[in-house]
Formats: structure tokens, sequence, C-alpha cells
């Protein structure tokens, strides 16, 4: 089977040749077509694909325009072509439409890096409604994450719709009964699990496109996640793809399986397998993982961006010359807990001169080590004081930090009001209808997080669809506009006293 992608994005054309069974291990730079590949290969099965991932804005003959675009599958030597119509993408010839019904995959899935979790109500948490978790997904969730606890993973159908499995592992203190459920759980986690689910589930000789799905995992735990796929793969005789810019994976896989994709000055992205892994690292790792002088770990995306505008700003203020500006990374990895550990133990990762810090949520600081402290945690707090000297903390957890802006800070004030409404140049942005808006205003979970987690999701979601911007620029831009109301004018000196002592370390 061959897919090939023509004017898609930045790529003129990109031909591929599917392989046979077994986990091949594809990579490149950032925009050398990976996702794009994917959502057309994901495409034989999923009608909804081309909506999903080749996403229009409302200024589509403008910005982000597929009206070039062309997606070509050639099975059994018939070939269909797909064009965008405007609304829908179009087979070509129409008789055709049909060809995916030949692939020889019964399944295809997509599985990618992401917090979504399934909670259930206390309601439904009843030990007569428990059930144990397969043991097959216990041995991968076990063998993977290198941890006993998974053998007591239960899970309990939840009262919102078939398949809805929430799941939590049980324990007694003082006889009592409670549970550890997903939200519990770091992202590292989670990702291994949605990824056991789905091939401890699937057919035999199917298709799985994993996206990604080892950059919250400590590189030990990668490895052991290629190598339980790899078993698993060939006991039910799966063909995976597993895209990553990781240089522990591209190191540990097979040779004759390493496919590397590398986009031309022409646009025209070539297919490389078989590739040699040092050649690959000088592609990848070098520009993604090594020239870096400080590495940040952080706990998710929204920290990741957060931090990227504070350094931007503290860059522009403290090091106005850019040929002699330190470089950094900042990499989300997990759960405050999983982000000390990486930072303890990924020391042997990078070279000597290569500085590393964590840079945790603000109420990591005022809950997570407060409450530690009160019970007198010992396991944690040695976490904490192993890292004492490289860990700092974020002005705010960033969900919350946005929504305060935006509900309460500018209400008060009607200059940053006026900023914000003008984040979006060309476009009429109204912060107070939107933090008034009857949806957002419904969005009420109790945690305060996670109610900022949805109502910023609110927000983001109609700015996006405004202004035809995606989501990530969106959420970028406002944390900028963050960044600029707390730290600019006489207030830089917050930013120097926080960011000053780690980057003018000697």
């Amino acid at each position: 089977m061959i897919v090939t992608l023509k004017n898609i994005k930045r790529i003129r054309e990109l031909r591929f040749n599917i392989p046979g069974s077994g986990v091949w291990v594809l990579t490149g730079l950032n925009g050398s077509g990976k996702t794009s590949l994917f959502a057309s290969i994901y495409r034989m099965h999923a009608q909804h694909a081309f909506q999903r991932f080749y996403k229009t804005s409302p200024l589509e003959h403008r910005l982000d325009s597929y009206d070039s675009a062309e997606i070509e599958y050639e099975i059994n030597e018939e070939v269909v072509k797909y064009h965008y119509g405007g609304q829908r993408w179009r087979a070509t010839p129409r008789r055709n439409a049909k060809l995916f019904d030949h692939s020889p995959y019964p399944s295809i899935e997509y599985i990618e890096a992401s917090a979504d979790r399934i909670e259930p109500f206390p309601d439904e948490i009843q030990p007569r409604r428990l059930r144990q978790a397969s043991a097959q997904l216990k041995s991968f969730l076990e063998n993977v994450l290198g941890d006993e606890k998974w053998d007591n993973l239960h899970y309990v159908n939840t009262q919102r719709g078939v398949g809805s499995a929430a799941y939590l592992i049980p324990y007694k203190v003082g006889g009592r009964n409670y549970y550890y459920s997903e939200k519990s759980f770091s992202l590292g986690e989670l990702c291994v699990l949605k990824l056991g689910k789905k091939i401890c589930a699937v057919e035999e000789r199917s298709l799985l496109l994993i996206d990604e799905v080892e950059m919250a995992l400590h590189p030990q735990a990668q490895v052991r996640l290629l190598r339980k796929i790899a078993e698993v793969a060939t006991e039910k005789n799966l063909t995976v793809l597993f895209s990553t810019h990781s240089a522990t994976l591209i190191k540990n896989a097979n040779r004759k399986n390493l496919i590397h994709l590398k986009t031309g000055d022409d646009g025209v992205v070539s297919v490389t397998k078989g590739a040699f892994p040092a050649q690959v690292l000088g592609d990848v790792a070098f520009d993604d993982e090594l020239a870096a002088d400080f590495v940040f770990y952080v706990e998710d995306k929204q920290a990741k961006l957060l931090a990227e505008q504070m350094f931007g700003m503290y860059m522009a203020h403290c090091h106005p010359d850019a040929k002699y500006r330190p470089l950094y990374k900042v990499a989300p990895v997990g759960g405050f807990v999983q982000v000390l550990e990486m930072l303890n133990s990924s020391s042997g990762i990078f070279p000597s001169h290569v500085k590393r810090y964590a840079l945790l949520d603000a109420d990591v600081k005022t809950e997570s080590l407060a409450e530690a402290q009160r019970q007198n945690n010992q396991a944690l707090l040695a976490l904490f004081n192993n890292s004492a000297n490289c860990v700092t903390y974020l002005p705010c957890t960033p969900e919350q930090g946005l929504i305060d802006l935006f509900e309460v800070q500018a209400v008060a004030n009607n200059d940053l009001l006026n900023q914000l409404n003008g984040m979006f140049p060309g476009h009429a942005i109204n912060i107070r209808s939107l933090t008034t808006a009857v949806d957002y205003l419904q969005l009420t979970k109790a945690n305060i997080r996670d109610r900022s987690k949805d109502r910023l999701k609110n927000i983001v979601t109609k700015v996006a669809g405004v202004t035809g911007i995606d989501e990530i620029h969106v959420r970028r831009t406002m944390y900028n506009e963050y960044c600029k109301h707390k730290y600019s004018g006489k207030n830089i000196g917050q930013l120097r006293r926080l960011l000053g002592p780690i980057f003018n370390a000697r």
C-alpha cells in the first residue's frame, strides 16, 4: 500500500510505502510530515480523519488552505485520490471511494499523547461495581512502567455511555478503602494506559499509529515501551508506526526498522528506511535535544508555553544581543513527582555543561510541598530536598493564572481589559463577554484547577473559531499577555530575580 501526500502544508510531495508487520520507528524534524502522514493513513478507517487533522480556517482562501492538496492511495494496484472541495474531501474517481474496504488491516488505531481522563462520580466507586483490569493490560503497564502497583488496577463502568471505563487503584488505610483514580496518574502513566488498552484489545493484523506517546516517559521506560510493543506486535502480527523525536528510542530501535523523513529545499520529503541512527540523530537530536545550555523540566504543555514566554521576555531585557543568549529547552514530563524524578535521574543523558532545572507550577509549593511537610512525608520531602538547588516555581498554575487575569484583574483595570481585547489585531475579541457567557459560567467543577482548565479551553476554542488561529498559538499569545502584565515596566525586576540566578550561574 502506498500513500502519497501533495501540497499539504509545507509538503510538496511525500510518497510513503506502508511497511509490513513489525514496529517501525518514524522520525524527522518538525514539519517533515509525520503527523500529516499519520492522518492520511488513519483516514482509511476513520472518515473524520481529514476534518480532525486538516483543519481549515474561516479565511480558508487565504489561510490554512487545502485548495491544491491531494492525497492518493494505491491499494492492490487500484488508485483513489482525495481533493478538498471547499467543505469536504472528495474521492476521484468516485467508483473507487470504497477502495479502503480492501485494505489488509481489519482495524487502524491512532494513539497520541494526551492527558484525557475518565473520572468516576463518587457514587460509582462501590466495591460491588469494581472490576479487575485484564491480566494483559496489567502486565503491559507493569512491564513498561516498572511498578507493581498496576497489579491491583481496577475499573468501573461510569454512567456516561458505553465504553466509559474509569480506572483506579484501591488501597486500604486503617481498614478503610481508598482509591487512586486516573486523576492521580501522571501524564506518562495515562499515555501508557491508553496505549495499553488499545494494543491489548486490537485485532490481529491491525495497523497502529503511535504519535509521540513516549514524550512524558523516563528514557528507561521508553526503551521498555518499545520492547513491549514489539513483543505484542509479534504475537498479533501487527504493523506499528511509532513517530518520535526521542534520541533514546532512535538509538535503541532496530536499524532496519528506522524510517527517517527529511524535507528537501524543494518541499519533497525523502523517506529513508534502514537509516543509520547517527545520521538521524545528527538531523533530529542535535537540533531538538542536545543543542542547549539549559534544560527545564515542567509538568505539562501549558507550563511549557508559559515558561517560554517568560524566558523570551527575560532574554529580551537581560540579554539584548541575540548572538550571546543562552540556549534552552523546555520539556513537559508529567506530575511534579515525575518532574523531580526526571531531574534526579537524567544527569547521564546530557553533557556536563548542560544545566538542568525543574520549573514547577505554583500550587506544588503552596499545596503539595506544604502538605508533605504537615504529614511529615519523608519520601516526598527527600525527593524535594535532593533537588532543592535545581527547583524553582512558576508565578502561577498556568490555567489559573490566565483565568484570574481574565476574570478578576481585567475587570478592575480597563487599560488591561482593552489590551487583552486587542491581543489578536484585526479581530474583535471581548474578554468580558467571553467570561460572562452562559456556557462559560456553567463550567463549575469544585477543583479550581480543573475549573480553570475547562474555562480556558472554552475561551481558547471560541477565540480560535473567530480568528482562524490555531489553539496553540492562541494560548501562546495569552500567556505572553500574562507575562507582559506581570513583568513589564518596573516589574521586570521580579523576572530578573526569578531567572537571573539560573541563567547567570557559573
